[in-house]
């Protein structure tokens, strides 16, 4: 019987870390103690956790080490959300809320909700990162952040989802181009011009082709990225034309570096986003996130 979580925190530690050495250090106790604790949890399943190599690859974890250490991982973080719930009782909303985003979403979007909410949540700390929508999904079906933010979310089994905004999008192309004095323009006008694309893989990506391809528009992919900074830079500069969100677009608008234009209104179409959630029992800072982020105030 396992009388305290400490060891398990320290079997994690060993199994991520795949050093005594390091987990000693991290935890600020000794190599042997480390050892001790290990040798204990052995000793209390019956069952051999992991091996010790002397080449470079340090230990090696054993299948029953593996069971162990998802189910530790899991324990271990219901025990911190319940410290942390229990802390919360009578208290002002405090905590960590651990956020990652898409980059089109995350550098655009999200700032202008997020400073009232750290206004009105001071004693919150949101901690954000930036990545692909795939390893968003990925990175909240894992517990690793408590929330992802995607543009054109579907249901994902495990996942909830929450609306965030809808994205209205345009056309935009250089200051040259014979469609920056157009007032709006159709998709179907597009037809034969040089585009700059999302990469394939990316949500995005496959909104705007279907868009085009129900306006019978053939434009002419020129060359593809994953990064919107990318092909605002290239649009700059005159290499082709594109179809993105409005507000990534402002601060180039207003500095004359691209021009913006509005599709026509029966091509108009707006991109949306969305909050995935795991846990159904949200500790209170992730509660008000969510609740203050989505459309659907809880």
């Amino acid at each position: 019987m396992i009388h305290d979580l400490r060891s398990l925190q320290l079997y994690c530690d060993l199994v991520e870390t795949r050093s005594f050495s390091l987990t000693a250090e991290r935890n600020f106790i000794t190599q042997s103690a480390v050892s001790q604790r290990i040798r204990t949890l052995e000793k209390e399943f019956n069952r051999s956790l992991i091996e010790r190599s002397s080449g470079q690859r340090g230990i090696l974890v054993t299948p029953a080490g593996e069971t162990l250490y998802e189910g530790a991982k899991e324990l271990l973080q219901r025990s911190s959300e319940l410290i942390e719930r229990l802390q919360e009782i009578g208290q002002e909303v405090a905590g960590i809320v651990r956020v990652v985003t898409v980059y089109s979403v995350g550098l655009h979007a999200l700032p202008k909700r997020l400073k009232p909410f750290l206004a009105q949540y001071p004693k919150i700390n949101v901690h954000l990162e930036y990545s692909q929508t795939s390893r968003v999904v990925q990175e909240v079906l894992s517990g690793k952040v408590d929330v992802g933010i995607i543009a054109c979310p579907t249901p994902r089994q495990g996942l909830t989802l929450y609306p965030f905004e809808e994205d209205e999008m345009a056309l935009i192309c250089a200051p040259e181009h014979p469609l920056a004095k157009r007032s709006e323009v159709s998709l179907a006008e597009l037809s034969g011009l040089p585009f700059i694309a999302f990469d394939a893989h990316i949500p995005t990506r496959r909104l705007i082709d279907e868009k085009l391809r129900q306006a019978g528009a053939d434009v002419e992919i020129i060359t593809t990225f994953d990064n919107i900074e990318t092909i605002k830079n290239l649009v700059e500069i005159g290499s082709g034309i594109s179809i993105l969100p409005l507000q990534s677009t402002k601060r180039e608008a207003n500095e004359k570096a691209l021009k913006v234009v509005p599709l026509c209104a029966e091509n108009a179409f707006t991109r949306p986003t969305g909050l995935l959630v795991k846990q159904t029992n949200l500790r209170s800072a992730v509660r008000a996130f969510v609740s203050a982020m989505s459309q659907d105030r809880h």
